[in-house]
Parts: C-alpha cells; structure tokens; sequence
C-alpha cells in the first residue's frame, strides 16, 4: 500500500472517499519503511515481525474493515477521551493498538487520524496510554478536533490501495 493513489486521487472503498491527517501518514511511512528495512535484512523472515503485522493490520482496517460499516458501535469509544470528543472513533488491534478516525456520512469520507505505536500502546492509567496521547493531541490542535479543519489538513493525502502487503 502506498500512501498515495497513483494517480493522485482518493481511494474510494464501499462509496467512502479515505484520507489521511498528516500524523497518521507520517506514522504510517514510518512504519512501512521499516518493514522494507526488514525485509531488505531478511526476505523470508520480515513477515513474522511484529512492524509487518501492524502494518498488515492497518492496511486491513483502511481498506477492508473500517469502510464496510464506519458507523459501527464496534468503534465507538464512549467517553474514553472526554464528552467533548465522543465523535471520535477508533479501531482496535493487537489489543493495545488503536487506529482513531472520522466520519461524515452525508459526504460519504473517512479521514484516519493517528494510529499509536509501540511507545504508547494501550495500558491503563499509563501517562504513555494510547488514548491519554491521542487527547493531548487534540487538546493541542494536532490532529484537529473540528471536522472541516481535519480534512482540509487531510485532503492532501490520499490513501492508496495499490501495493501488496504480507498477510
């Protein structure tokens, strides 16, 4: 999966048009460079890495999971990050892993926000908690909180569904 379509256009999966915040694509081009690091170190091996799965995991909620149904109460996430965010949504993996997303169903887009990393996983009352991070990051402004800000921050990274990934 590349980060952009190759003609620059959105991916549109089941009517719904993804893109991406910024801190997401940077997570996420972090994250796929280092499983071509690894598969460069070791060709038949890289698959059982745990960065190859994430990156698998993500790749499936993206492109599979999350556009059959983003309404879903599966991603709801109650008041975990505060009354005033309950419009945020997030998909969970791994058990500590959340990918945190938007929606708007009369435009029919998703916008994939922040996806946390090994350095702040899902761990209750834990100052690096996944969600704890993730409200920082929304009391800071990044990513923003308001639907339009977020995709006009977003619109300029289209997610792509071009590229094989290990399953």
């Amino acid at each position: 999966m590349s980060l952009y379509s190759s003609n620059h256009h959105p991916t549109i999966v089941n009517g719904w048009t993804l893109y991406a915040h910024p801190l997401f694509a940077e997570q996420y081009l972090i994250l796929k460079d280092k499983v071509e690091e690894l598969k460069q170190q070791d060709p038949t091996g890289y698959v059982k890495k745990n960065a190859t799965k994430r990156l698998a995991a993500i790749h499936k909620l993206a492109f599979e999971i999350i556009p059959q149904d983003p309404t879903s109460s599966d991603y709801r996430q109650g008041k975990t990050l505060g009354d005033n965010h309950k419009h945020w949504f997030r998909a969970k993996f791994f058990q500590r892993y959340r990918l945190f997303f938007r929606y708007h169903v009369e435009s029919k887009i998703i916008v994939y926000a922040w996806v946390n990393d090994e350095k702040n996983k899902r761990a209750y009352g834990s100052k690096n908690d996944a969600y704890r991070v993730f409200s920082k990051m929304l009391m800071s402004g990044q990513p923003p909180d308001d639907w339009d800000d977020l995709l006009k921050a977003s619109t300029r990274h289209f997610l792509s569904n071009d590229d094989e990934l290990p399953s």
